[in-house]
C-alpha cells in the first residue's frame, strides 16, 4: 500500500515525476499489479510532456489489452465481470474506463507528435473500444447463488447502514454520468474533419460529433463542430483558423474500504460475526475550471465530460455483482468457521473433555472469527491519476497572441503559426502545478 499512497499522493500535488519514476519500477516488480501501474505511468510521462515515452508505455498496454480481445470466445461482459474478483493476488480487473482513457490519451499522444498515420490507427482503437465497452450491455445482473441464502445479510440493519454509507458518496457523482465519454467521441470527430482525407471521413466525424453532443447536449463546442461538419460536407465551408483548448482539472474519485459487519450471519451462534468488505469512491475535487485568459481576455471553457462521474456510473453498475460476491465469499468462510467451531464445541462437550478442550474451542471461536475478518478486503486498485473533468473551447486567435492562466504567472504561452492548434492545460487542484503546451495539428 505504501506504493499506492506515495503515487496518489504525488498525483495531488502534480509531482508527475515522481509518479513516472515509482510506477514503473512497480510495474517491474509486480506481475499482478503491472496494467494499473503502466497506465499510471504513461498519464504521468504524458503529463511531464515526455509524448513519446508516454506513447511507448501507452502502446504496451493497448497491445495487452488487444491480446485479451483477440482471444477467442473473448466477451466483454465475461471481461467485465473480472470486476467481481476480490483477491489482490489476482491480476488486476481492467475496468471499462481505463480501456476508454488509455486510447483516448494515446491518440492525444500521437495528435501531439505529428504521427497522422499513428493517430490514425489510435482512433480506430479508441472507436472500437467505445462501441465494445461504453455500455451498460457490458454488466450482467449477479446469478443467486443457491447453497447460500444471502438475503437475510443483505436486510440486515447494520448491513443496510453500511451500503448506505456507500450509497451517500456514489449517488451525487453517479447521476450525472453516462457510460461513455463525450470528449473521447469528440476527439475522433476533430481527427475525421480537420486531417481527414475523404467524404467517408467526413461522415465519421459526423456520427462521432453527433454521438459526443448526444452525450452532452450542453456543450456549445460540440454543436459547433457538427455544423463545420455538415458544412463541409455540403461544401459550404469556410478556411478559419481554430485554436482548440483542452483543459484537465482535478482527479479521480478516492477509493475507500467499507466494512460491514454482518452477525447471525449462519445459523447456530457459533460465529460472533462476518466482516464484509466492499469498495466505496467519493468525489476527489470541486467542480472548478482554471481561468484561462486570451491577450489578458477570459475564455470560456465549457464542460466536455466527466471521468469522475463515468468512473462512478460503471461502479454503480458493477457494484450489485461485487456485493453479491463479497456475501457470497463471507457466507462460505461463516459456513467453514460454523462447522469448525461447532466440531471444537462438540469436543470440549463430551464427557471428561476436560478443560483443555474446552480452551481449545475457545481458541478456535476466536481464531475463525480473526480470519473471517483477516482475509476479507476489498479491491482498491484504481488508476489514480485520471482527471476528475475535461474542459473544452475552440477559439479564434491569431498568431502571436498570449494564453495565460489567472493566478498563474509562470504559465503563458504565445500561440504559433498554423491553421488548427491544439493546447492543451493540467492541473490537478486549484494551487497546483500547471502544465500547458501548444501543437500545430494542420499548418
Amino acid at each position: 500500500m505504501e506504493k499506492e499512497v506515495r503515487v496518489k499522493t504525488a498525483n495531488e500535488e502534480g509531482d508527475y515525476e515522481m509518479v513516472a519514476r515509482v510506477a514503473a519500477a512497480s510495474a517491474e516488480s509486480s506481475s499482478h499489479d503491472a496494467l494499473i501501474w503502466k497506465l499510471e505511468e504513461g498519464l504521468a510521462l504524458r503529463s511531464e510532456g515526455k509524448l513519446a515515452e508516454s506513447a511507448k508505455v501507452f502502446e504496451d498496454v493497448e497491445s495487452r489489452f488487444r491480446e485479451e480481445e483477440n482471444k477467442p470466445g473473448f466477451s466483454a461482459t465475461q471481461t467485465t465481470a473480472s470486476l467481481l474478483v476480490n483477491d489482490y493476488s489476482a491480476d488486476y480487473p481492467v475496468k471499462p474506463y481505463d480501456r476508454i482513457y488509455a486510447s483516448t490519451y494515446q491518440a492525444l499522444n500521437w495528435l501531439e507528435l505529428g504521427s497522422i498515420a499513428s493517430a490514425r490507427v489510435s482512433v480506430n482503437r479508441l472507436r472500437f473500444v467505445e462501441e465494445t465497452f461504453g455500455s451498460s450491455q457490458v454488466y450482467l445482473p449477479p446469478k443467486k447463488d443457491g447453497k447460500y441464502d444471502v438475503d437475510k445479510a443483505v436486510k440486515n440493519e447494520r448491513t443496510q447502514d453500511g451500503l448506505r454509507r456507500i450509497s451517500e458518496d456514489l449517488t451525487p457523482l453517479s447521476e450525472e454520468g453516462t457510460y461513455d465519454d463525450a470528449l473521447s467521441h469528440w476527439l475522433q470527430g476533430m481527427f475525421y474533419l480537420r486531417l481527414g482525407v475523404d467524404g467517408a471521413d467526413l461522415e465519421k466525424a459526423r456520427k462521432e460529433f453527433t454521438a459526443a453532443q448526444k452525450l452532452n447536449p450542453s456543450c456549445k463546442v460540440f454543436a459547433q463542430e457538427l455544423k463545420d461538419v455538415e458544412a463541409t460536407l455540403a461544401g459550404k465551408s469556410k478556411s478559419t483558423r481554430v485554436v482548440y483548448i483542452l483543459e484537465e482539472t482535478g482527479l479521480s474519485p478516492v477509493w475507500r474500504e467499507q466494512r460491514i459487519d454482518i452477525p447471525l450471519f449462519v445459523v447456530g451462534g457459533q460465529v460472533p460475526f462476518v466482516s464484509v468488505a466492499l469498495p466505496a469512491i467519493k468525489a476527489n475535487s470541486s467542480g472548478y475550471n482554471l481561468g484561462v485568459k486570451l491577450e489578458g481576455q477570459p475564455v470560456n471553457l465549457e464542460l466536455a465530460s466527466r471521468p469522475e462521474s463515468l468512473i462512478a456510473k460503471h461502479f454503480q453498475a458493477a457494484l450489485p455483482g461485487i456485493q453479491a460476491k463479497a456475501f457470497t465469499s463471507a457466507a462460505v468462510k461463516a459456513t467453514a468457521s460454523y462447522l469448525i467451531n461447532k466440531a471444537s464445541q462438540d469436543s470440549a462437550n463430551r464427557q471428561n473433555s476436560g478443560s483443555g478442550a474446552a480452551l481449545l474451542s475457545v481458541l478456535t471461536q476466536v481464531g475463525t472469527s480473526v480470519y473471517t475478518i483477516a482475509t476479507t478486503h476489498a479491491d482498491l486498485r484504481n488508476w489514480t491519476g485520471l482527471p476528475a473533468r475535461f474542459w473544452l473551447a475552440r477559439v479564434e486567435a491569431s498568431a502571436g497572441q498570449v494564453l495565460t492562466i489567472a493566478g498563474h504567472p509562470e504559465s503563458k504561452l504565445t500561440l504559433p503559426d498554423g491553421q488548427v492548434l491544439l493546447v492543451t492545460v493540467k492541473s490537478a487542484g486549484e494551487n497546483k502545478p500547471i502544465k500547458i503546451r501548444t501543437t500545430i495539428l494542420v499548418p
